[in-house]
């Protein structure tokens, strides 16, 4: 079977492009093939995450725009570089189904054709096993017809050989990139490649505003959807039927034809319509739209603000304001008090320039503060100021960390490039900052390609079910085994947990674990530094280099481990 190019381009991708580039290695590769990536000058933290990339595969190939050439532009200088002659599409946020190469290439020689695609687009926001809705394409040999019967058409993943591309001129490098797919296709087909997709296969097509560079240029401006595509119809109107040609080149026509295909598809000289696929909802978005259109307006009202308060982390401090008013109303001494500094207050903007408005209606009482001392958790307040020390002594071309605090990651990023990964993935914007979606029992990183990882105050956590993650009692040794083996040689490992004199579990919450037990399951690591935070304050705050044996006066203090992995 012929060797094949995959390749990719990548525009601010920092975030989906190791899931997509995962996907070729998963079964989707073989030796001889290549991947070529180019990066279109991106913005966000997409070199660093090359990088790691290509320490993990080696065999990939990076090409670097100097100016942002856009995505057409961009395919075309990655397949000009391509040796093989077989050219395999993949976009930077889409992902492959295991064994798809074989099957699009097996299919291909079968057919004879000069380009093949996935019979179906599997669409999903979340995860590739959420998926919200299926495009089901016409199988088989399409016409021209075929292709403008309707929206469903194949995009993003196609298999076409190097020949065909050159015969039509590559892809039409129009703007950024709207329509680039639905207009390379177009030219394939009017110009006369044999095109066929596969029945029953499929890939993975994440959608959004965020990711989507069709929806992001088609909402800049009324009627350029149709427009765009207007301009790459016109060299084969030839083709079309005559009152469907006026059609197109009409006034009104021009801005909303494409817009409005599935209601008038365009009619073919002596084809007629063609056959057109179909959109399909899972059953989990069928029952979802159900319940949100059940809802009463209050109860979407209510979901909506309790979204948004966790998802901003205002949660914790509507339940603080909460708690705070119930003082109010039931504590006497407390309300008396506040009611005069209210008086005074008053009486004393009424001897200046008032700049606020002061009204007994925007009461927020704040009455749990007033302390002699700003009080604060030691655990989580030291760990990552004493994992930022290391870093700054270590000074990594780029660090990642799996799952620590928020805090942690937004903070250093500030002077060195971050990878963030959890099984929850946080909406979290910064630059230098990238957040992904890992599982910590089975990380996707190759072995011994990590140069400076953290892991802090996590793996306690692991098995417990208390974000979600499913109940494993030695979900904990999965991940520290995980945590080592990714580690390259070489490289530094940030370590933190709650330690103790006694193994314990308080379940949901946490384990504790005791000096002895981290060393022992770290095995494969050298220990550079021990940091103990004691639970009791007054006992220290962070302590450097600290003997092993304080850990054992502890119930709940907090271990910070700096591991090595030697060079071999």
């Amino acid at each position: 079977m012929k060797n094949v190019s995959f390749v990719v381009p990548a525009y601010n991708c920092a975030a989906t492009i190791i899931e997509s580039i995962d996907s070729i290695f998963d079964d989707n590769f073989i030796e001889g093939d290549e991947i070529i990536i180019v990066n279109d000058a991106s913005q966000d933290s997409t070199a660093i995450v090359l990088k790691q990339l290509k320490k993990q595969y080696p065999i990939i190939q990076i090409i670097n725009n100097e100016e942002n050439k856009g995505c057409p532009a961009t395919r075309n200088v990655g397949i000009r570089q391509a040796k093989n002659s077989i050219i395999f599409n993949l976009d930077a946020d889409n992902i492959l189904e295991r064994g798809s190469r074989i099957k699009l290439l097996t299919f291909m020689q079968d057919q004879q054709a000069d380009f093949v695609a996935f019979g179906e687009i599997h669409f999903f926001r979340e995860g590739k096993d959420k998926i919200t809705h299926k495009w089901v394409c016409k199988s088989g040999t399409w016409s021209l017809a075929d292709f403008l019967a309707g929206m469903c058409v194949p995009a993003d993943c196609f298999v076409y050989t190097k020949a065909s591309w050159e015969k039509i001129g590559g892809y039409w490098e129009y703007e950024k990139g709207l329509h680039e797919f639905w207009g390379y296709v177009l030219k394939h087909i009017a110009m006369g490649s044999k095109f066929a997709t596969l029945p029953h296969s499929c890939y993975y097509h994440r959608y959004g505003m965020q990711t989507s560079l069709f929806l992001r240029e088609n909402y800049q401006s009324q009627n350029i959807s149709s427009l765009m595509a207007t301009k790459m119809i016109e060299p084969f109107l030839d083709q079309i039927e005559e009152e469907d040609k006026n059609y197109i080149l009409s006034e009104i026509g021009r801005k909303t034809w494409y817009d409005n295909i599935e209601k008038r598809p365009i009619r073919v000289k002596n084809i007629g319509i063609g056959e057109k696929g179909k959109v399909i909802l899972t059953h989990e978005e069928k029952t979802a739209i159900t319940a949100t259109k059940k809802q009463s307006s209050k109860q979407f009202i209510k979901q909506i603000i309790k979204s948004f308060l966790q998802n901003t982390g205002l949660l914790a401090l509507a339940k603080k304001t909460f708690l705070d008013y119930q003082l109010y109303k039931n504590d006497r001494q407390l309300k008396i008090g506040f009611k005069k500094d209210i008086r005074t207050l008053k009486s004393l903007s009424n001897q200046t320039v008032k700049r606020f408005e002061l009204n007994d209606n925007d009461m927020h009482p704040c009455l749990t503060d007033k302390t002699s001392n700003t009080n604060f958790d030691t655990h989580y307040i030291y760990h990552p100021a004493w994992a930022a020390r290391i870093l700054q002594e270590t000074k990594p071309e780029y660090h990642i960390d799996i799952s620590s605090t928020l805090h942690f990651c937004s903070i250093i990023s500030a002077f060195v490039p971050v990878l963030f990964y959890d099984f929850r993935p946080a909406d979290l914007r910064l630059s230098n900052l990238t957040c992904a979606s890992a599982n910590l029992t089975n990380l996707h990183f190759k072995d011994n390609s990590i140069d400076s990882l953290s892991c802090m105050h996590v793996v306690e956590h692991i098995g417990l079910g208390r974000y979600g993650d499913p109940l494993d009692y030695g979900g904990d040794l999965k991940a520290m085994n995980e945590l080592q083996r990714v580690l390259a040689a070489g490289g530094n490992l940030l370590f933190v947990t709650p330690i103790g004199k006694k193994a314990k579990i308080a379940f949901n919450a946490h384990r504790i674990y005791t000096y002895s037990q981290i060393i022992n399951n770290f095995d494969k690591l050298k220990l550079v530094e021990f940091a103990l935070i004691p639970f009791e304050i007054t006992d220290g705050g962070l302590i450097r280099n600290a003997p092993p044996e304080l850990a054992d006066n502890e119930d709940y203090g907090c271990g910070c481990f700096w591991f090595k992995k030697e060079e071999r």
